[in-house]
């Protein structure tokens, strides 16, 4: 009489994980087909990228002590930096905080300390640009709001120094 060796009626280490990368595949394309990740509850990549770029001209500020602004434009926003030989708002020159253009359709809305800014066209476009609002050489923020909408379907959002003085983009109430 041969005895064969007695299998267990259990899985093996491989077949369970061969199972749950499976599962963990399936899961992971109907989250992403779904768009439950959050590109919905996201900030538009512009406004992220803005936010970014002040906390990087924030830095700037102080360790250069000197203030730096964004001028809105109409399609968009540009840096400038304070040039106390001229007295004048110069473009910053520098790739990374090259000119924000917003997207297509997207809605602004401006508080400056408090009050709505009118935002449009200049006047003469011939005139030294002049930030919208910025950083000093402290590194503290003009006391702005920025909100911005990208079409209807998308919540506005909101960029703007926090009551501690922190850059804050959060969604805004509808």
């Amino acid at each position: 009489m041969t005895t064969h060796p007695r299998r267990s009626a259990g899985f093996t280490l491989v077949e369970i994980l061969v199972v749950l990368a499976i599962i963990a595949i399936v899961i992971g394309g109907a989250v992403l087909s779904l768009g439950l990740i959050g590109r919905r509850d996201a900030p538009p990549p512009e406004l992220e990228r803005l936010g970014t770029l002040l906390i990087d001209l924030r830095d700037r500020a102080e360790l250069e002590n000197r203030p730096y602004g964004v001028e809105l434009i109409p399609a968009g926003y540009q840096f400038l930096v304070f040039d106390p030989a001229t007295m004048r708002w110069l473009k910053v020159d520098d790739r990374r905080l090259s000119r924000g253009n917003w997207p297509d359709g997207a809605r602004l809305e401006l508080d400056i300390e408090g009050r709505r800014v009118l935002l449009g066209r200049p006047t003469n476009p011939t005139d030294a640009s002049e930030p919208t609002f910025g950083v000093d050489s402290s590194g503290e923020f003009t006391a702005f709001e920025l909100r911005i909408a990208i079409d209807a379907a998308s919540p506005p959002w909101r960029i703007g120094p926090d009551e501690n003085g922190d850059l804050a983009i959060r969604p805004t109430a509808r």
